[in-house]
Formats: structure tokens, C-alpha cells, sequence
């Protein structure tokens, strides 16, 4: 494996981070706003499409010394208005585009990923051919319109290869990939980087790159072979890519590993290259996720505790055998959901196929599963004889209505985006069978319809803990009554110290391979997911989905809490996504794995976090990779669906915290994503470091 490489992205990503913090105007609204006034009048995806045109057509076109990969994120957003273009003219046309609208995260914008094997094998004017043979087997008018709008975009990424190829150091690559399917890795990756700059050209947040080293691997093989490449020139050409993925300020997925549609290991070389650049950039906008599997090699499993071992939180784990089953199961035809990758943070996503995701419920803040939980224990205590399983009817109701409301609002949202007018053209051009269909990504196009996340699964030792102490003491035991705890809870344990000690120290934590409560957790994440799958299908088609990946909704909907029974104060923040209370945990990482296993739900294919953090001393040399391999391999064993790693001292963390100058590069997984710790709010930070770190 290379680890030295040719090109000078060093130099790429140094300049990228410089430039990232001094930008000032965003110049895309400013050219789209002059394409809606010159196409006035016609179809609203010709003329939404010809402002993406207009804005790959307009953008400057700067060449960092050296590099061999044409496209950064400087071209849309500069520190200096263009000569000629003065101050109120930029902001009546930034205004002029506000008002004319366009669609948001929780409408389906971005979190997805285009079809990429697609076009590499057909190239933009084998996308631009495909639509207009589709063009003359329809006769509507609306489906004339709609491909008549994927033509022009795809004429406008061919522009900004051409326009490329004028100042680029390697104009033969951009001028055959302006056209024509692309002959090797260089072009190939050339391709998809552009592809996905003129997403960020829209204003598209988190778009995902796939299971790069599967559609990218043909042209690194046959490279390879012929002897056009070698593995330096292709880990310093990712490299460089990395460095611009840097610049973008936003987390991009990337995938790697797990099987193929026959189900036989799908890891390859450039899996190991993608791995390697990862480690070498640092960069926290890779997200970089690793599929598991029961054979996935000892190489790969090494690679990742390579990777995560310096810090970053990359790669994240997912396992095969906990996802796959459970996308079949709604549905999801075996050979695709063996295609799955991740977008985003950690959501589940069919690269080319589907919408892009969706989350968020507008106007909720800080509503959570222990609500639903207080309000269930609030009816139970009015009850002459509670019993556990009326306490579970009773928080099964709870949560049906939160999860109605939520549903109630998503749709509400959605609606207000109807595709006629907020067509989706580039996106729908990239996506299977939208071209065949001559139908929007949002108007049925796709082969397969949206996943919404619908909250729920997150804080589940939180939620799992407070259950197991209801039960234990006030059902089981009748050592405490619900009025004696309630009251509790309501004087935040002022003056019931004997009781709060009792929560904390009496009953079993999840995460400590205590059957007990990792049982209550199991039973939580069912009933929740069962609620979920029940609801009705999202406006315009698509299905909600469990998630169970807060982020840092735990800090957030703490605070907005009470006293809860597992022993937290009013305020403090609920445990993080699935991982152990913080603190609670104190049986090492492999208690960890059994109380996961034991919660291991199929159904939450929104996404599942969980995080660990383990003390570098403890990994250190060949036994420390033995021990890493031993853990991944428990995890894969377990059919535990999700895990990421920190590797980073609290010693470093709390020195990071008071003395953020020394540490301005330090990097750190949160939650669904990593992130310069030294950026992050105090209360964050403070999250990231109460973890508990294993040896």
C-alpha cells in the first residue's frame, strides 16, 4: 500500500482552508437570478435549469500551482465582487432569487448521491442522447419540458469541463470528459469530482460520493495493468480531491467495503487507496463509512484501525448482516440493498436510485422519547393497579402521537414543494429511471421513493435506563411508588437524595452486559420502530423511517427536560444516539458489544450511532491492531448495525479546550459526523470529552 504520493495536494489543502474562512460573496444566487430574468415565460424546469447552466458558465476559474483535479468551491463564493458588478446590483438580484424559492433539506434537496456508475459509462453526451430519445417516445408537454431541462444541465457540465480545460494542467482529461465516457481513473475521478462541485453550485448540502471504490475500480484495475497509473499517482490524485472536499465547510460521504449484488466480498485495492487518503488529508468533510462483513479481510479491518487510530473518527463501522436484512424486509429488492451506502452522516441511502433524504420535523425543538415517557408514567400513577405492560401501552400511545404530529408537519412541509414548481432537473438526470420516465426525482421518477427520518430511536440509554428503574423499584420490587418518584423528578431530587442514589446505583445501566435492562432497550427500539413503520407514506411518495442518530440533539433536548428516572438531572444532556450513558459504562468495550447485541433492532434504517472512545496507550503496535481486529470482528459477529470510534485522549481534549490555538487541526468524531473540536460550542465539547475512554 502507498503511502507516499505524487501531485501537490499538501499545498491544495492548505490553500483550501485559508480561503474557506475569508470568503464573502456567494456569487450563484447572484447568476441564477440573471437566468430566470432572461428565460421569463418558459417551462419551469428549462428555466430552473438554465440557471444552473448560467452558473457553471459565469463562475472564475482559478488552478492551484500543480494540481492535476480542475474545480473548487472558490469559484462560487469570493472575497471580492467581480469587476463590474457593484454592490446593489449583487443584493436586488440576491433578493430577486430568495423570492423566486427553492427546495430545502427537509424537502428533498440534498443528502443524496447520483448515479455515478451511469455516467462513467456513458458519459454527458450519453446522458444528453438517452434524454432525447426519451424526448421522442413521450408527447406531453410537461415531459417534453422536464427533458428538454436535463439536456441543458448536462450541456452545462460539458461547458464547465471545456471552460476547465482552458486553464487547467491537464486540459486533454477535462476535454474528453466534457463528452465522452471517461478511459481512465484520472478522468473518471475528474468527472465525478465535477459532477459533484456543480451539486455544491446549487446550493446542495452533504451530497454523497457512494461506494467510490466500486464504480471507480474498472478504471484503476485497468490502469494499473496497462501501466498508465501507479498506486502513488492515484492516492495523490484522491488526495487532492480530499483537499477540496475540505474547502466545501460540509460533511460528503464516502463509502467502502461490504459486498457485491452476489454477496462475495466486494473489497478491492482502491478500497485500501480511499482508506489511505482518508488518513493522510485529516480531513473532517470526509466522512468516510466502512461496510462490514463476515469476510470482509483482516487487510481491510487493519486499514480502518490505521485510519481511526490518528483520531479523525474515520472510518465509521457499518455492518452487512444488521442493515441488509432489514432493507429486504421493507421491500428492497436482495441485490440492491447489497448496493446500500451511506449519505450524510450515517443515513442509509441507494446511491442512484432513490430522493435524496430527508429529516427534521419544522417547528419542533427538544421533543423527545423521554417526554413520551414522563407523560406515560404521569397516567400510569393515576392507575389503581400499574403494571409494566399498561405502562408500555400507555408509552406506545405517547409516542404514536408524537410520531403522528411529526409526520403531520413533515407533510405539511413537503407540500409546500410541489415539483411542477420546484423541479429538480440536474439531480433527476443523475438518478435511474427518472430519464426513462420522463418524470422529476420528485414526481415519481425514481425507482425508489424517499426515506424520511422520523425521530425516535435516539438517547436509547437514556430511554432504556429510566424504563429499567420503573421497573425494577416501583413494578417489580414495590420498593418505591410512582407518586414518591414523580415527585422526585419534580424537585430534581432536592431533598429525595436517598431515591436519586437508589436510580443511580440500584439498577442496571445499559451498556454492561446486564440482560435486565439491555432487554428493556431491545423492547424500546421495537415499539418505537413499530410506530414508525406504521405511519402513512410521506406526501409525494416515500416511507418514514427509525432513526436512531441525535447528533447533538442529546445536549439540546436535555436541556429542555426534567429530572428523568434513570438518575440525570433537569438540564444535563440524554445519553448520545445508542451508545452507553456517559460514565455508566463500566465494564469495558466488550459489555458494550454484548448489551448492543442484545438491542441489536433490524428495522432502524434511518441510521444507528453509536460512539466509543478508547485511550491510544492502549492500541498501541501489533497487539493494539490485534485488539482493534478483535473488537471489529465482535462487532460484525454481533449483527450490531453501527459504531465509530474516537481515539483521542482526555487529556488532549480538555488541553484542546482551554488552549484552542495549539489545537486548531485537532479533529474529533461527535456523532454522525467528525468536526475540528476546537470549533465546536463549549457544551459540545464537554459532550465529546464526558464520554468514558476504554483501554
Amino acid at each position: 500500500m502507498a503511502t507516499t504520493t505524487t501531485g501537490n495536494w499538501e499545498a491544495v489543502l492548505e490553500v483550501c482552508r485559508r480561503r474557506s474562512r475569508t470568503a464573502r460573496y456567494d456569487m450563484r444566487p447572484y447568476w441564477r437570478a440573471l437566468a430566470y430574468r432572461e428565460h421569463a415565460g418558459e417551462p419551469e424546469p428549462v428555466v430552473r435549469a438554465h440557471a444552473f447552466a448560467k452558473v457553471l458558465g459565469q463562475i472564475g476559474l482559478p488552478v492551484h500551482p500543480g494540481e492535476t483535479i480542475a474545480g473548487s468551491r472558490a469559484e462560487f463564493v469570493l472575497e471580492e465582487l467581480p469587476v463590474g458588478i457593484g454592490e446593489e446590483e449583487y443584493v436586488a438580484a440576491v433578493a430577486e432569487h430568495a423570492g423566486r424559492g427553492q427546495r430545502n433539506f427537509q424537502a428533498g434537496f440534498d443528502h443524496a448521491t447520483p448515479d455515478y456508475p451511469t455516467l462513467l459509462a456513458e458519459g454527458v453526451d450519453g446522458t444528453i442522447q438517452r434524454a432525447r430519445r426519451s424526448r421522442l417516445s413521450h408527447s406531453d408537454e410537461a415531459e417534453h419540458a422536464f427533458l428538454d431541462g436535463v439536456v441543458i444541465c448536462m450541456a452545462g457540465l460539458s461547458t464547465l469541463a471545456e471552460r476547465y480545460a482552458e486553464t487547467s494542467t491537464c486540459p486533454a482529461v477535462l476535454r474528453h470528459i466534457a463528452h465522452r465516457p471517461p478511459r481512465a481513473f484520472h478522468e473518471a475521478l475528474q468527472l465525478v469530482w465535477l459532477v459533484h462541485l456543480a451539486f455544491v453550485s446549487e446550493g446542495r448540502y452533504a451530497m454523497g460520493l457512494g461506494r467510490i471504490d466500486q464504480y471507480l475500480w474498472p478504471f484503476y484495475e485497468a490502469d494499473l495493468q496497462a501501466g498508465r497509473t501507479t498506486e502513488a499517482q492515484a492516492l495523490g490524485l484522491l488526495c487532492q480531491v480530499w483537499a477540496k472536499i475540505e474547502e466545501l465547510g460540509e460533511i460528503n460521504n464516502i463509502c467502502v467495503g461490504g459486498i457485491t449484488a452476489d454477496g462475495s466480498d466486494a473489497t478491492n485495492e482502491l478500497s485500501y487507496l480511499v482508506i489511505e487518503a482518508t488518513r493522510l488529508v485529516q480531513s473532517p468533510r470526509t466522512n468516510l463509512s466502512a461496510r462490514f462483513h463476515d469476510g470482509s479481510p483482516e487487510r481491510f479491518h487493519r486499514a480502518c484501525f490505521e485510519c481511526v487510530r490518528t483520531g479523525i473518527g474515520f472510518p465509521a463501522l457499518f455492518n452487512d448482516h444488521a442493515l441488509i436484512p432489514g432493507l429486504v424486509k421493507i421491500g428492497i429488492p436482495l441485490a440492491v440493498a447489497r448496493d446500500y451506502s451511506m449519505v450524510g452522516c450515517i443515513e442509509t441511502a441507494f446511491a442512484g436510485r432513490q430522493q435524496a433524504w430527508g429529516d427534521g420535523v419544522p417547528g419542533f425543538r427538544g421533543e423527545s422519547n423521554q417526554q413520551c415517557l414522563d407523560r406515560a408514567l404521569r397516567q400510569l400513577a393515576t392507575e389503581l393497579k400499574p403494571t409494566y405492560g399498561r405502562l408500555l401501552d400507555l408509552f406506545r400511545r405517547e409516542l404514536r402521537t408524537f410520531f403522528e404530529e411529526c409526520a403531520s408537519r413533515v407533510n405539511a412541509h413537503i407540500a409546500c414543494f410541489p415539483p411542477e414548481r420546484f423541479p429538480d432537473p440536474f439531480l433527476s438526470a443523475l438518478t435511474q429511471d427518472c430519464i426513462a420516465r420522463a418524470r422529476d426525482i420528485n414526481d415519481g421518477g425514481a425507482l425508489i421513493s424517499r426515506f424520511y427520518k422520523c425521530a425516535g430511536g435516539e438517547n436509547l440509554a437514556s430511554l432504556a435506563d429510566s424504563v429499567a428503574a420503573v421497573k425494577m423499584l416501583v413494578l417489580d420490587r414495590g420498593t418505591v411508588t410512582l407518586s414518591q418518584l414523580i415527585e422526585a423528578l419534580d424537585a430534581d431530587f432536592a431533598g429525595h437524595e436517598a431515591l436519586h442514589a437508589q436510580l443511580l446505583n440500584a439498577v442496571p445501566k445499559y451498556g454492561n452486559d446486564a440482560p435486565y435492562v439491555d432487554e428493556i432497550a431491545a423492547e424500546m427500539l421495537e415499539l418505537i420502530t413499530d410506530e414508525v413503520m406504521r405511519l402513512p407514506p410521506i406526501h409525494g411518495g416515500g416511507r418514514f423511517v427509525a432513526c436512531a442518530a441525535g447528533n447533538i440533539h442529546n445536549i439540546v433536548r436535555g436541556r429542555c427536560l426534567g429530572a428523568t428516572p434513570d438518575g440525570r438531572r433537569a438540564g444535563e444532556p440524554l445519553s448520545d444516539a445508542t451508545s452507553p450513558f456517559f460514565g455508566r459504562d463500566r465494564k469495558g468495550p466488550t459489555a458494550i458489544l454484548s448489551s448492543m447485541g442484545r438491542a441489536a433492532c433490524r428495522q432502524i434504517l434511518g441510521g444507528r450511532v453509536a460512539n466509543l472512545k478508547f485511550e491510544p496507550a492502549h492500541f498501541a503496535g501489533e497487539e493494539g491492531v490485534a485488539r482493534f481486529a478483535a473488537f471489529t470482528h465482535a462487532f460484525v459477529d454481533r449483527r450490531i448495525q453501527e459504531l465509530q470510534i474516537n481515539f483521542t485522549g482526555n487529556a488532549i481534549l480538555r488541553d484542546a479546550r482551554d488552549n484552542p490555538e495549539e489545537h486548531r487541526n485537532l479533529v474529533v468524531r461527535v456523532s454522525g459526523f467528525s468536526a475540528y473540536f476546537t470549533q465546536l460550542s463549549r457544551e459540545v465539547q464537554d459532550d465529546v470529552i464526558r464520554r468514558r475512554a476504554h483501554g
